[in-house]
């Protein structure tokens, strides 16, 4: 008989590029005891090109044999790449990547193979056993398929509640008019959530204090405004699975993030903003602000960001996000909830509970939020405009006289001023007539910065980048009625301009004529069939714009005078 390495031999000879060969005749150089020459095999052929994922499966399982971990692992990503449905390769290379402490990975490939294979219970047995490292008790008891209620260490919170508590805890975390969240453990342990229909009630709120189910607001009412929102400090997820091991380091961590949390809070009372602020019970923090009413989200994100803005920035080791009700996806953004604080986080089994300065819960919690103070409007808008007039002074004899101006002879920027002057959002069509207008102005763009300064979304380097970019000339009053038709058909348009030659008509001749500019009257050659023709249709247009004035002063006229004035007026005209 032939001895089976000759056999295969030959049928390398007659097909060079078949893996199963190679793989083969490694394993009988193995069965000889020929561990060497089997190695020698593994290092020539296992980077043959295939694409077929079921043999860089049988070339990991052949290098783990032989202790060749490093090549195991490569076999087995190759496998993935072609087949991330395959639950062996994924739990094969989780054990490896666990072996070598590379928990983040390990734990990748984990939650994915108790997916693809719920029956597989040594995967979630080697993946309960790394959530209890990490110390996320909820996780790992979700795995194992145990009860989801945990009993917290500790009890801060009075169950014996009344409707008037609940009351509080639903006015402050007022959110969408319709629908709340329920948070829950995927089969893998990683949390999730779900959009419940209805509203929170005593009932929901009483089960979310005891911890029989976590419950979330989405903080976005349809008018995309909000009344709370949080900045969150943490650790990354990442930092914490690497150091599963290393607990000195993720307390150190954990000090750190409570230290910048303190910064927050303590640089927000600086400045008389009421800040609070809440252990979630996973290594992490969040600082609250309530608000006396809905105000925009725009308002809100300036607010957050103004106060940032005043502390230093966080160390490299900690994640630092802004808990607005909205999260991206793809490229817009979608609803996202905010868990409420008091219950127990699904992930560790913790409870969550308000602090102190010093990060000791409020002895009695539900007394803590009845001390509550929202901050008002008027309070955050006073804030951004201290905070941010500290960087850039508007104010001057010349911006002011320049403002009045335009204000008292155009009624259109005189209304964009006043609407943006009282908190609101401006259209994208006002931003265009205000930048096209006071943008032109020789004034390092001081009147723009004071029109937008008071606009929920206003951002002073962005106007000043926007306002830089501005290479063509001021808008026309013709292009303002197009841009604003609703706005300038009910203000009376009065101005009376001098439009110099080659010129149009624009708000900015009430301030200074010599920004507008002129087209020579020699540029337009007779020759030129084209200009004369584009000078030919500005003067119809021009023609039909003052007979359109003309008229409206004469309604004007007709109802503010008598009958037997009106023909002497109009000749006076």
């Amino acid at each position: 008989m032939i001895p089976l390495i000759q056999k295969i031999e030959a049928k390398i000879k007659t097909d060079p590029y078949n893996h199963l060969h190679y793989i083969a005749i490694a394993k009988a150089y193995m069965e000889e005891g020929d561990e060497e020459r089997a190695r020698k095999v593994v290092a020539a052929k296992r980077n043959l090109p295939s694409q077929d994922p079921s043999v860089h499966l049988e070339w990991g399982k052949l290098c783990e044999e032989l202790g060749m971990v490093r090549q195991a692992r490569e076999s087995y990503e190759k496998a993935i790449a072609l087949d991330p449905d395959n639950p062996e390769s994924h739990f094969r290379v989780a054990l490896l990547y666990y072996e070598k402490g590379v928990w983040e990975r390990a734990l990748k490939h984990l939650q994915r193979s108790v997916i693809l294979s719920p029956q597989n219970l040594d995967a979630q047995k080697m993946l309960a056993s790394l959530y209890d490292q990490v110390g996320f008790t909820g996780s790992a008891r979700a795995v194992q398929g145990s009860d989801r209620k945990i009993v917290p260490s500790f009890q801060t919170i009075s169950l014996d509640l009344s409707e008037e508590d609940i009351a509080i805890i639903l006015n402050l975390f007022q959110g969408r008019e319709f629908g709340y969240a329920r948070y829950h453990l995927e089969a893998t342990g990683t949390p999730a959530h779900s959009h419940v229909q209805g509203t929170l009630g005593f009932k929901e709120i009483c089960g979310h204090l005891r911890g029989e189910e976590t419950y979330g607001v989405y903080q976005l009412r349809g008018d995309r405004a909000l009344k709370f929102a949080c900045i969150h400090v943490g650790i990354p997820w990442r930092k914490v699975v690497e150091n599963t091991k290393n607990t000195g380091f993720l307390t150190l961590l954990e000090d750190k993030v409570q230290h910048y949390a303190r910064e927050i809070l303590e640089k927000a009372r600086e400045y008389g903003i009421p800040a609070y602020l809440e252990n979630s019970g996973a290594r992490d923090q969040r600082v609250w602000f309530f608000f006396a009413e809905f105000i925009p989200l725009e308002l809100a994100q300036r607010f957050l960001n103004v106060l940032l803005d005043k502390i230093r920035a966080p160390f490299t080791e900690i994640t630092l996000s802004l808990f607005l009700g909205i999260k991206g996806k793809g490229i817009g953004y979608e609803d996202n909830p905010v868990m409420l604080p008091l219950g127990l986080n699904p992930r560790t089994g913790r409870r969550c509970f308000f602090t102190d300065d010093y990060g000791e819960p409020y002895e009695d919690q539900l007394l803590g939020i009845r001390k509550i103070r929202s901050v008002s409007r008027r309070e955050i808008q006073g804030f951004i405009k201290i905070a941010e007039n500290r960087r850039y002074d508007w104010v001057s004899e010349k911006t002011s006289d320049s403002l009045r101006r335009l204000e008292k002879n155009c009624p259109v920027i005189g209304e964009i001023k006043r609407k943006a002057g009282s908190g609101r959002m401006l259209s994208h069509e006002e931003k265009m007539v205000v930048f096209f207008t006071v943008g032109f102005l020789k004034d390092d763009f001081r009147v723009l910065h004071s029109i937008l300064e008071p606009c929920p979304d206003y951002r002073p380097k962005k106007v000043d980048r926007l306002a830089s970019r501005l290479k063509s000339n001021p808008i026309s009053c013709p292009k303002i009625r197009e841009l604003l038709p609703e706005t300038t058909a009910y203000l009376p348009c009065n101005c009376s301009l001098t439009v110099p030659e080659g010129g149009y008509p624009t708000p900015l001749l009430h301030v200074n004529p010599g920004l507008v500019p002129v087209k020579e009257a020699d540029t337009i050659s007779p020759s030129s069939l084209e200009e004369l023709m584009k000078r030919y249709r500005y003067l119809l247009d021009r023609i039909d714009e003052l007979r359109r004035e003309k008229e409206k002063l004469e309604l004007l006229l007709q109802e503010f005078s008598n009958s037997d004035r009106i023909e002497e007026i109009k000749g006076r005209l």
